[in-house]
C-alpha cells in the first residue's frame, strides 16, 4: 500500500466513525458537515463520480451545501464499477433485473461488517430491536442468488437474533406451521416479503382456517413488504398492497421498505405513505425538467437520495423514482411515488401510490 492509499483508508475510518456517531438528534448542521467531506472525500478517490462532476463544472471546495451536491444517476452502476479507493469488494450485489449481467446494477461492497452494522442499526432504530424478533422470509426470486442484498440483510437479521434460517419459496403450509409455533412462544414475528410472494401466500391464507385461528387468538404479526413484481403481472399500488394484506391479516402489523442495490441504508415507512430514513440520509426532490431546481415539499419530482453510510461507493445518487418530501420540518421523510415512464422497473421496492 502506497502512502496515497494509506491515506484514503485513513480519511475513510474517520469518515465512518463519524457516519457512527450521528444519532437522530443530531441538527442539520452535522449532516451537512459530514456531506461535504463525504464528498470532497469521494470527489478525490471516485473516478467515475469525478468525471461526472467535472462535466458539470462543479468544484468541490465552492460546494458549501449538500444540497449543490451533484448527484450520479443509478443507471452509472449498470456500465461501470463505481468504488471509492482500491480495494477487492467482499461482495458485489447486483440488482434484479434481467439475467443478463451487464444490464444489471452492481454494487461492490468493500465491508459486509460495516454493511450489516448499518442494516442492523437502522432497523432496529426505526422499526424494533432486531436481536428481540424472530424473522421468517419469502424471497423467491432473491434466495437462489448468491448476490441479493436483500438476502444477506435478511440472514443478518436472522443470525444477530441467534435463530436458524427461515427462507421460504411456495411451501406456505410449512411456514405457517413455523409462524404458529412462534406465536405459541409468544416470539416477536417478522415476515419479510417480496410483493409477488406475499400476495401469493395470502391466496392460500384466505382460503384455510390460519387466519382465522389468529384472530381469535391475537396473533401478533409485523410484515416487511420490500416491493418486487418484476416478471409477475401488473405491478400494484402499495395502498392495494396494504388493503389486501389487512383484509386477509388483520392482526398484522405493515411495514414498508426502501432500498436499492446502488445504496446502503435502507428506510422504512411505518404509516403505509412516509419513509423515515436514518440521520446519515436525505432526501431531495428536483424538477425533472429543470435539475438546478429543487422543488418544496408536497410536489412531486424525481427523487435523489443521499446516504452517507455509502462511503466506499458514492452517497449522492440520483434514481429514476417520483417522489416528494413530506410537508413539514422533518427533512428525513420522503414518500415514493412510482417510476418515471421510461426507467426500467427494478425490483426492490419500487410499489407506487
Amino acid at each position: 500500500m502506497n502512502l496515497s492509499e494509506n491515506s484514503a483508508d485513513t480519511s475513510r475510518n474517520k469518515l465512518i466513525s463519524r457516519v457512527r456517531d450521528l444519532g437522530f438528534s443530531s441538527g442539520e448542521e452535522d449532516f451537512q458537515s459530514l456531506a461535504i467531506e463525504v464528498f470532497r472525500f469521494q470527489y478525490q478517490n471516485n473516478k467515475v463520480y469525478k468525471n461526472f462532476t467535472d462535466l458539470l463544472h462543479v468544484h468541490p471546495e465552492e460546494v458549501r451545501d449538500y444540497r449543490d451536491i451533484p448527484c450520479l444517476p443509478v443507471e452509472s452502476f449498470r456500465d461501470h464499477d463505481i468504488c471509492t479507493g482500491i480495494f477487492t469488494p467482499e461482495v458485489i450485489y447486483r440488482s434484479s433485473g434481467t439475467t443478463h449481467l451487464k444490464s444489471r446494477s452492481k454494487h461492490l461492497v468493500r465491508s459486509l461488517d460495516w454493511y450489516h452494522e448499518i442494516s442492523n442499526r437502522i432497523y432496529s432504530q426505526l422499526v424494533s430491536p432486531v436481536k428481540s424478533s424472530v424473522f421468517y422470509a419469502l424471497l423467491p426470486g432473491y434466495i437462489e442468488r448468491e448476490d441479493a442484498s436483500l438476502v444477506a440483510m435478511a440472514k443478518s437479521f436472522m443470525r444477530i437474533s441467534g435463530q436458524d434460517d427461515k427462507f421460504y419459496l411456495d411451501n406456505h403450509s410449512a411456514l405457517e406451521e413455523e409462524l404458529e409455533k412462534s406465536f405459541d412462544r409468544a416470539e416477536d414475528v417478522v415476515v419479510i416479503g417480496v410483493t409477488h410472494a406475499l400476495l401469493n401466500w395470502l391466496e392460500g391464507v384466505e382460503s384455510g382456517a390460519w387466519a382465522k385461528k389468529g384472530i381469535k387468538k391475537g396473533w401478533s404479526l409485523t410484515i416487511i413488504e420490500t416491493g418486487g413484481m418484476k416478471g409477475h403481472g401488473r405491478e400494484p399500488i402499495r395502498e392495494e398492497v396494504h388493503a389486501r394484506i389487512q383484509s386477509v391479516l388483520p392482526f398484522a402489523r405493515i411495514i414498508s421498505e426502501y432500498g436499492m442495490t446502488e445504496l446502503l441504508s435502507q428506510a422504512y415507512s411505518l404509516d403505509g405513505r412516509f419513509f423515515q430514513s436514518p440521520p446519515w440520509m436525505r432526501a431531495i426532490v428536483r424538477d425533472p425538467a429543470d435539475p438546478g431546481c429543487i422543488l418544496n415539499p408536497g410536489r412531486t419530482g424525481r427523487l435523489q437520495i443521499i446516504d452517507l453510510a455509502n462511503v466506499d461507493s458514492c452517497a449522492f445518487l440520483s434514481t429514476s423514482d417520483l417522489g416528494r418530501m413530506k410537508v413539514n420540518e422533518d427533512k428525513t421523510m420522503f414518500e415514493v411515488l412510482g417510476r418515471f415512464d421510461h426507467a426500467e422497473v427494478r425490483g426492490c421496492n419500487l410499489l407506487s401510490l
